[in-house]
C-alpha cells in the first residue's frame, strides 16, 4: 500500500511537466493562427510550469531519470520549438532566409544547450550558458511589450534578428548564469529576503506588461555583467600587484 502511494506521488511533478508540454504546443497553434498575445504568454506559463516540476520533485523526494528525461524533451518544445516559430511569425519572417536561419539557430543552440546540461552530472549553483527557459523568456517578453504599447514590431525587426543571435551566443556561451532552481524551499531567510520577495511576486503580478519582462532582460545580462565584473575585480587585483612590487622595489 505505501509502494502504492509512492508511485502515486510520482505523479505530481509530471503533471507540471505535460503543462509544460500543453503551453508549449499551444503557443504553437496560437502563434500560428496570429494570436500572439496568448502565444507569448503560453511561453511565459511553460517557464512557470517548468520551474515548479523540479520543486514538487524535489519537496516530495520524486526524483527519477524518467522525469528528468522527460523535463528535458518538454523544454526542447516549450522554449526551444515555440518561441522559434513565435519569433518568426511575429516579425523575423519579413527578412526570409535569413530570418528562418535565425529561429533553426534559436533552436538549435537551445537543443544543444540542453544536451549540454544533461551530461552534466555534478550539482552545481550556477549554470554554464544561458538557460533555454531563460532564452524563451526574453522572446516572449519582446512580443508582448511590443503587442501591449502598440509599438510596431516591423520598424524594429533588426532588433528581434539581433536579440535572437545574442540569445543563441548566450545560450552555448561559457558565461555563468545562477540557478534559480538550487535554492531549498525550506531553506531558512531573513524578514527582508521574505518580504523582498513578496514584494517582487505582488509587482510581477500588479504589473505584468512591465516586472515579467524586466525580470527576464536582467537574468539574461547577469551572465555577461558578472563576467565583466569579474575581468574588472582581476584587473584591478593585478594593478594593485605591481604597485606593490614596485614600491618594495
Amino acid at each position: 500500500m505505501i509502494e502504492k502511494n509512492r508511485r502515486a506521488v510520482y505523479i505530481l511533478p509530471n503533471l507540471f511537466t505535460t503543462a509544460n508540454i500543453v503551453a508549449g504546443f499551444y503557443s504553437i497553434l496560437a502563434a500560428h493562427n496570429g494570436n500572439f498575445t496568448v502565444s507569448a504568454w503560453a511561453v511565459i506559463f511553460a517557464v512557470l510550469f517548468d520551474n515548479l516540476d523540479g520543486k514538487v520533485a524535489r519537496l516530495t523526494h520524486t526524483e527519477s531519470e524518467f522525469g528528468v528525461e522527460y523535463d528535458s524533451l518538454s523544454d526542447l518544445i516549450s522554449f526551444g520549438v515555440a518561441p522559434a516559430f513565435l519569433v518568426y511569425a511575429f516579425v523575423l519572417r519579413d527578412f526570409g532566409r535569413l530570418g528562418i536561419i535565425a529561429s533553426f539557430l534559436f533552436l538549435l543552440t537551445g537543443a544543444l544547450r540542453l544536451a549540454r546540461f544533461n551530461i552534466q552530472t555534478s550539482h552545481r549553483d550556477s549554470f554554464m550558458g544561458l538557460p533555454i527557459p531563460g532564452g524563451a523568456a526574453v522572446v516572449a517578453s519582446l512580443v508582448l511589450i511590443f503587442i501591449k504599447y502598440g509599438l510596431d514590431s516591423h520598424r524594429f525587426d533588426v532588433l528581434f534578428l539581433i536579440t535572437v543571435y545574442v540569445l543563441a551566443f548566450l545560450m552555448i556561451s561559457t558565461l555563468k548564469y545562477r540557478s534559480l532552481k538550487s535554492k531549498s524551499t525550506n531553506q531558512r531567510i531573513s524578514i527582508r529576503t521574505f518580504a523582498f520577495i513578496i514584494l517582487l511576486l505582488s509587482l510581477l503580478v500588479f504589473k505584468p506588461y512591465i516586472f515579467i519582462p524586466a525580470c527576464a532582460i536582467l537574468y539574461m545580462l547577469s551572465g555577461p555583467c558578472e563576467y565583466m565584473y569579474k575581468i574588472l575585480i582581476r584587473i584591478k587585483g593585478g594593478v594593485r600587484y605591481e604597485r606593490k612590487k614596485n614600491n618594495n622595489i
